[in-house]
């Protein structure tokens, strides 16, 4: 292979790795701006108990993760520090119909809801992490790809 069909080789690949790194920052920045606008629409706002942010709205990775923590430490205080299988072997052992069965299965019900909700805040953590991946490849392959643009 001669020198001038190197270089145009090299080109060429420079032109797909900046095409490819141009969807991948768009897709990147694409899904952070999703997952925000999604999180604004909640409403959500970091309450005045958490560690940290309190009365911030939930819209970016750092307080979506204080609520998914908030949540999950006011439903360990309701449950009154038991896990589900605590709660499950204890329902085994009670009368039913009883109160103590009636409180058990308002902490299961707790317990239940908070997973859900912590799950679903911690997707969106999730999914600005793979976003910024996603637009932070994309950068690397635009950068690569337009040094490789410029091979002679």
């Amino acid at each position: 292979m001669t020198s001038s069909s190197s270089a145009s080789v090299l080109r060429r690949v420079g032109g797909l790795a900046v095409a490819a790194g141009s969807l991948f920052t768009a897709a990147g920045v694409g899904a952070w701006i999703t997952v925000t606008k999604q999180l604004r629409e909640e409403k959500i706002v970091v309450p005045g108990n958490a560690p940290v942010l309190a009365g911030k709205p939930v819209q970016d990775p750092a307080t979506a993760y204080v609520e998914a923590l908030v949540i999950k430490n006011n439903a360990e205080r309701g449950a009154e520090g038991r896990t589900f299988a605590d709660i499950s072997e204890a329902l085994r052992k009670v009368e039913s119909g009883s109160d103590e069965e009636r409180k058990l299965r308002g902490q299961s019900a707790s317990l239940s809801t908070a997973a859900a909700l912590r799950t679903s805040l911690m997707t969106s953590v999730l999914a600005y992490g793979v976003s910024a991946f996603a637009a932070g490849i994309g950068v690397f392959l635009a950068v690569v790809g337009t040094q490789l643009r410029r091979a002679e």
